[in-house]
């Protein structure tokens, strides 16, 4: 069926994207020749005839002092912030598939000119991350719409879910291949991993061309019987979408969007938090090795991807069959994903004499945070399929400022008490944040169609230019 394949293409392009995101949090190590994973940076040993050939390589590496690098990691997510609300509203009036190509394209060029400008200075690196997430920011609210297009009530916790799993699989496998391409000096080192990820991502785009389309009508290569039967529940948003802007007072006033995107954010802020700082404490406070932690990291990723596939598939049974209305199944699930994820929060604080525990604890709290897309960015499309760019750009732009304010209050927690105290704390800050996200989506959430109709819109900014025509008369 064409609509599964489009949202495999999807996931593909969120696959792509992400691994250009944090592919430099394994290069960085190689590229800082002070760090213990460097301390031998550049050298190959042979071991044919004698292990007294040492073959050199010529990789740059640098002197970053620490606030250099967490500029440089950090920088990315200023410009994600920033472009969010932009794609929304350019995804409203060109439609998803032109934003997808333009965000994964430019940022497939932006991330094969890393290496050359590390070189060049430090300052150019941290503009071209910054262009790099202002790039990648476009893409989630034009993504929307492309499965609004595609999907219908009883199958769109599925598709999505599909679709957002591709930074779950990223997460599997970029950190691994990451840290092994780093390390072939004989192929190149660090840069090359740039280059891989930039090449895969300008590949893909070339596929989109021909397997993505805007809506079922556009597709040359969907069978007759799938058109109708998409036509059958109404899923295509259509080019009037394009043809007035949005109801903004409505949008900014109403509560079920206030409480999908303060419960998206709120997800965000542990899910952020976890992804970036979780290295750090497997390692310096449950003692794993480094060569570890790179496997953990993709053991994350696995466990997350197999919630998020499997709560989409939940809740499209549970409304396929009717057990529940779509708003208790959204709720259901985001009590499952939030509310239990929270309690593991907590209870990491409670197995401090056991890192195996304390481990486990971890990477199931972050699995179940992978089922946010079930309850929120499929609520946006229960609310409304026409505006669900704008809203999700919204939702962006909030969600993704967490990725610097979480690690910037760790910092000031880690400032006052540098103690193992302070990272579960942090954890339990992370579920009271949580739990406010869910009680504010378990009160005011909402499945309706929230705004006008296209129709209805049009209808209306035709009657007032008729009426303004006929009162010049």
């Amino acid at each position: 069926m064409k609509r599964y394949l489009v949202a495999g293409m999807c996931s593909m392009v969120k696959f792509c994207l992400y691994c250009m995101r944090i592919n430099l949090n394994i290069a960085i190590i190689k590229m800082v020749p002070n760090s213990t994973e460097n301390n031998a940076l550049n050298v190959t040993l042979t071991t044919k005839a004698t292990r007294s050939e040492i073959i050199y390589k010529e990789i740059p590496s640098y002197a970053w002092s620490e606030e250099t690098r967490q500029m440089i990691l950090s920088a990315v997510y200023y410009g994600y912030s920033v472009s969010a609300l932009l794609g929304g509203l350019v995804t409203h009036r060109l439609g998803g598939k032109r934003v997808i190509l333009f965000s994964l394209l430019s940022s497939s060029i932006l991330t094969a000119l890393i290496p050359w400008s590390a070189g060049v200075s430090t300052d150019l690196l941290i503009v071209l991350r910054v262009l790099d997430g202002m790039a990648q920011g476009l893409h989630n609210p034009a993504m929307l719409i492309i499965l609004a297009n595609w999907s219908v009530a009883h199958e769109r916790s599925t598709l999505v879910s599909i679709t957002y799993s591709g930074v779950a699989l990223a997460e599997i496998i970029c950190n691994p291949l990451s840290g092994w391409i780093c390390s072939a000096y004989k192929l190149g080192g660090w840069p090359l991993s740039f280059y891989t990820y930039s090449t895969f991502g300008a590949v893909t785009a070339i596929l989109c061309i021909f397997l993505i389309y805007e809506n079922p009508d556009e597709d040359p290569y969907i069978s007759s019987n799938e058109v109708e039967y998409l036509k059958s529940f109404d899923t295509t948003v259509g080019e009037k979408n394009k043809k007035i802007s949005a109801p903004w007072l409505s949008i900014l006033t109403s509560s079920a969007v206030w409480a999908v995107v303060i419960a998206f954010s709120s997800n965000a802020f542990g899910f952020f938090f976890i992804i970036t700082e979780a290295p750090i404490f497997i390692s310096e406070v449950l003692k794993f090795d480094v060569k570890t932690i790179g496997w953990l990291m993709s053991i994350l990723g696995i466990v997350e991807c197999l919630f998020a596939l499997l709560s989409g598939v939940c809740a499209d049974f549970i409304v396929r069959r009717e057990l529940l209305t779509i708003l208790p199944t959204r709720k259901l699930i985001a009590i499952c994903s939030m509310g239990l994820s929270a309690f593991l929060l907590i209870c990491i604080g409670f197995f401090q004499d056991s890192a195996i525990l304390c481990l486990i604890t971890l990477i199931l709290a972050f699995g179940l945070l992978g089922c946010y897309n079930t309850c929120f960015m499929a609520n946006v499309l229960d609310i409304t399929k026409h505006y669900s760019s704008v809203i999700v750009g919204i939702m962006t732009c909030l969600a993704s400022s967490t990725g610097f304010i979480g690690p910037s209050l760790f910092a000031a927690l880690l400032k006052k008490k540098n103690t193992n105290d302070q990272w579960y704390l942090m954890f339990k800050i992370i579920a009271g944040i949580q739990l406010f996200g869910l009680l504010i989506f378990l009160l005011f959430a909402k499945a309706e169609e929230q705004f006008h109709s296209i129709e209805e819109n049009i209808s209306k900014q035709e009657m007032k230019s008729y009426e303004s025509i006929k009162d010049t008369e």
